[in-house]
């Protein structure tokens, strides 16, 4: 009985398992949920776990910069422990129901910064090192490339597919009037100086993006998993397996190669059934 009650919980700690990557459901989420579970007792909010989530994405940065096998090693148990945390953040908010609205952005923002020292420390390692060609700096590169790319494709479905779920369309979800209300409320307060200021320089980046907005493509269940597939902590995984086995290589096949092909078929396959589907209504 207990252990349904503790699936029972895991599971609303999820957003929603089918716009799970299959590693986060079966590796990241259940220790992120050991975490959680663990600092319940403790007086620890979510922007605080992100904060650790930074901290060990840095650390991580730094160990990758020395070079050496064991080095390598340590950065990639240190970026594990920073996407569990990662994890940890929004589950600890959904389970305390202690989150905020701030807390999506500094989420966004802990990501940014612990896979920028990340891979720049990686670099830096690689090129300390003799055992690594030049060109492994070009392969790093197009590594990122390719990454961000794969992780702003497998968001946007994952983002559609959570509305669609959701019973929402996308101007349910419009951030800018979220937050824009919520920088009224706060300003209504004394304090929150970080909240207001975080969400105003939030604000001006949504207005950038204010015209580019597509609709939201239609996303089964099915094809949800497949662009899972080639998401950010799916990527997290091939890189932390490089550095734990000290074969860059790995990580560069994986994200240069083979997801892009899987990226570019799922394209095709969106691409034909748009076509298709015309003819069916």
């Amino acid at each position: 009985m207990k252990l349904n009650s503790l699936f029972s919980e895991f599971r609303d700690s999820l957003k929603n398992p089918w716009a799970e990557e299959l590693v986060d459901l079966a590796l990241y989420r259940p220790l992120a949920f050991i975490f959680v579970k663990c600092a319940a007792p403790l007086p620890l909010t979510p922007n605080q776990v992100s904060a650790l989530a930074m901290i060990a994405g840095i650390a991580a940065g730094f160990f990758f910069a020395e070079g050496s096998p064991k080095d390598f090693v340590l950065g990639g148990l240190l970026f594990g422990l920073s996407n569990v945390l990662d994890c940890a953040d929004g589950m600890i908010a959904r389970l305390k129901k202690n989150g905020t609205k701030t807390g999506r952005i500094v989420d966004g923002l802990v990501d940014y910064v612990a896979s920028g020292a990340v891979y720049t420390g990686f670099g830096i390692g690689l090129a300390k090192t003799a055992d690594f060609p030049w060109s492994a700096m070009a392969l790093l590169f197009l590594a990122i490339v390719s990454t961000i790319l794969h992780s702003v494709a497998s968001d946007n479905y994952r983002n559609a597919f959570v509305r669609q779920y959701a019973g929402k369309t996308a101007a349910d979800g419009d951030e800018r009037r979220v937050f824009s209300e919520e920088l009224t409320r706060l300003l209504g307060l004394n304090g929150h100086l970080f909240d207001k200021t975080l969400i105003r320089i939030y604000l001006k980046y949504l207005s950038v993006q204010k015209g580019k907005t597509r609709p939201s493509p239609v996303v089964s269940a099915s094809s949800m998993v497949r662009w899972n597939l080639i998401g950010p902590s799916t990527h997290i995984t091939f890189f932390i397996i490089s550095a734990l086995l000290y074969r860059p290589s790995i990580f560069f096949i994986f994200t240069i190669g083979a997801a892009n092909l899987w990226m570019a078929g799922l394209l095709v396959a969106q691409a034909m059934q748009k076509k298709i589907l015309p003819h069916h209504t």
